[in-house]
């Protein structure tokens, strides 16, 4: 992310500016149009990391472990761990965009790649164990949303 100036600015003209950011990206009626924005907007490091802490936020409702989501996308535990407080500390900004992204069907598909991949990595479990439980119980939800995404979609 860039730096902030030293240099403070009033707080009447700061808080305006905000809000004018704010109404501009309400304004926006679709993803291609935010999409331009953001991307007119964030450098592509910035994005990458935006989009990774949506990432973790998502990973973390579904109960991956931090060294899962670590080895996945490629964050350090330290981000996962902010992402996870914030979580747990009631922002309803990643709250709000994880039941967003569980409600949406064409996020589904990704995101089951996603469990499927992650469960393909992990080591293989006893059987019985609570681990091959888990692993049972994740695999045998992906076969059932990937049968209703084909027989309904």
């Amino acid at each position: 992310m860039g730096r902030i100036s030293r240099r403070h600015l009033n707080s009447v003209l700061e808080e305006r500016i905000h809000s004018v950011f704010w109404e501009h990206i309400a304004s926006l009626h679709s993803a291609s149009y935010v999409k331009e924005f953001l991307q007119s907007l964030l450098s592509h490091t910035e994005q990458v990391m935006l989009a990774k802490r949506l990432a973790i936020a998502i990973l973390l409702s579904r109960g991956y472990t931090y060294q899962k989501i670590d080895d996945t996308l490629k964050v350090s535990k330290a981000t996962i761990s902010t992402v996870h407080r914030q979580l747990l500390s009631g922002a309803t900004g990643y709250k709000q965009a994880v039941l967003e992204s569980n409600k949406r069907r064409s996020n589904q598909a990704m995101w089951d790649a996603l469990e499927k991949f992650l469960l393909s990595i992990s080591l293989p479990a006893r059987h019985g164990s609570t681990k091959f439980q888990l692993k049972s119980e994740i695999g045998k939800g992906l076969r059932k949303r990937k049968f209703q995404r084909e027989n309904i979609g």
